[in-house]
């Protein structure tokens, strides 16, 4: 669903010209086809990244949208972003503290408990006995990540409530 450099040249057009543009105006100025340029400002106007302005057009009566940056939205639209990538990780975080793995010193393959008692603690690809995994070293890096980004989310919302 993200727009990855099409969206970043388009957003960057918008965020540099300090103006509304059309659809015409934007496909003029990243040279992207007008199929992109749609689905683009789509997806970065769900993200909260953009907003637009309908307007009907005097000769013909069709509406013409006019795109900017959503300079009062963005940062609770990268909030949000941040808080979902928090969640994430906290999920991860807490399956890998309830969860014991074994793995194969051979091939690196990681299992969990269920995985290794299936197998009777052998690896399927090369039949080496799986041993249990020493999780610290990635715990806490993972660990710190969480508390890191927890910090910023807190800051963060304190900062756009006030």
């Amino acid at each position: 669903m993200y727009s990855g450099q099409d969206g970043v040249r388009v957003f960057k057009l918008l965020l540099d010209s300090n103006k509304e543009l059309s659809y015409s105006d934007i496909i003029a100025e990243t040279g992207l086809d007008e199929q992109t340029v749609r689905r683009v400002l789509y997806e970065l106007n769900e993200l909260g990244l953009v907003v637009y302005r309908r307007v009907q057009a005097p000769e013909g009566g069709r509406f013409v949208y006019y795109w900017s940056v959503n300079s009062v939205g963005i940062n609770q639209a990268l909030l949000n972003r941040k808080r979902m990538a928090l969640e994430k990780l906290k999920a991860r975080l807490d399956y890998e503290t309830s969860t014991v793995f074994f793995v194969c010193l051979e091939d690196g393959l990681r299992f969990s408990f269920d995985e290794a008692l299936e197998h009777d603690f052998r690896c399927p690809k090369c039949s080496s006995i799986l041993v249990q995994e020493d999780r610290n070293p990635y715990l806490a890096p993972l660990r710190r990540l969480v508390e890191k980004l927890s910090s910023e989310v807190e800051n963060e919302r304190r900062t756009i409530s006030s």
